[in-house]
């Protein structure tokens, strides 16, 4: 039941990707408004996600599964890491950052809480809250080769960070936010999907089909970040006696996400090559569409 919602899901959203390219070749969809619709996600659309996520009953059972869930994620991420550390190491910087880091908010987010319901989110938050973190010190490490590149300000002000801690506030002290607030944060939240689907169709776009499906170093990114390092990790929860059931399988989505599309920016930024790590988050993306099902339809053996 569940690999055929991830199918559907995933299918769902490669349409809305084909969308976001058509727009792109049609001249409707242009670089500015790529980067618009990318500040929109970031400092709005994702933060209104894991708030509303957040706004639930407390329990001493939600908060036992909201800590597992963060272990996992500890575990998950930790293994993404080393697996990318190994094979890559700091001769290839883009590849490795590409392989360590999932998209997990645009697409690992949208994936969970279409498969387990939107208070899977919750779970999920923990995940991509991690992974934020991990880009914005080891990440810019990694991909820049200087230490000096890590900004506190930016991990501490991070949109998705603040809005887990004010969400968590909610979730203690059980405040209520009023009925026309938070359908506004659901209306805002439900937006995610299709507009991080439109920013892959237009980066899409602006790659080559040569360079979107050739290459060894492509395949070897695509190949540990959508199989290998979902493998790994399953491999890693099995000794865990908590790592069994919904909170596992949720964590499992998350690690299984193609490569970041912050991949990208980063190499951007700190002068790597960006079309060829935009062409790791968008093989990866079209690549992805079977591959999360088939990596979790062997969790469920192992996991569910």
């Amino acid at each position: 039941m569940i690999t055929q919602i991830l199918i559907q899901q995933t299918l769902i959203m490669f349409l809305l990707m084909l969308l976001g390219l058509l727009l792109s070749r049609l001249g409707m969809l242009t670089e500015q408004g790529s980067r618009d619709l990318s500040n929109i996600l970031l400092y709005a659309v994702i933060p209104c996600v894991v708030l509303r996520s957040y706004i639930t009953a407390f329990s001493m059972e939600k908060l036992y599964a909201l800590g597992f869930s963060a272990l996992l994620a500890v575990v998950a991420i930790a293994v993404a890491i080393l697996v990318s550390f190994f094979s890559f190491g700091m001769r290839d910087r883009i590849e490795n950052f590409g392989a360590a880091f999932g998209n997990a908010g645009f697409i690992g987010i949208p994936l969970v809480t279409a498969v387990f319901g939107g208070e899977a989110a919750f779970y999920v938050v923990a995940f991509a809250s991690l992974v934020n973190l991990m880009q914005w010190t080891y990440g810019i490490v990694i991909i820049s080769g200087r230490r000096d590149t890590i900004n506190v300000k930016k991990i501490v002000l991070n949109p998705v960070f603040l809005s887990m801690l004010a969400g968590l506030v909610l979730f203690f002290t059980g405040v209520t936010l009023p009925v026309i607030v938070d359908q506004s944060l659901s209306l805002i939240a439900a937006s995610n999907t299709p507009l991080a689907m439109l920013v892959l169709g237009y980066y899409l776009s602006q790659i080559k089909l040569r360079e979107l499906f050739c290459g060894a170093r492509l395949y070897a990114v695509v190949a540990l970040r959508l199989l290998v390092i979902p493998l790994l990790t399953i491999a890693a929860f099995l000794p865990l006696p908590f790592a069994r059931g919904e909170i596992a399988m949720i964590t499992l989505v998350a690690a299984s996400t193609p490569v970041a599309t912050s991949t990208g920016m980063f190499a951007q930024k700190f002068g790597g090559d960006y079309r060829r790590a935009v062409a790791y988050a968008c093989a990866s993306t079209v690549l992805s569409i079977p591959a999360i099902p088939l990596v979790i339809l062997i969790a469920e053996h192992f996991l569910a």
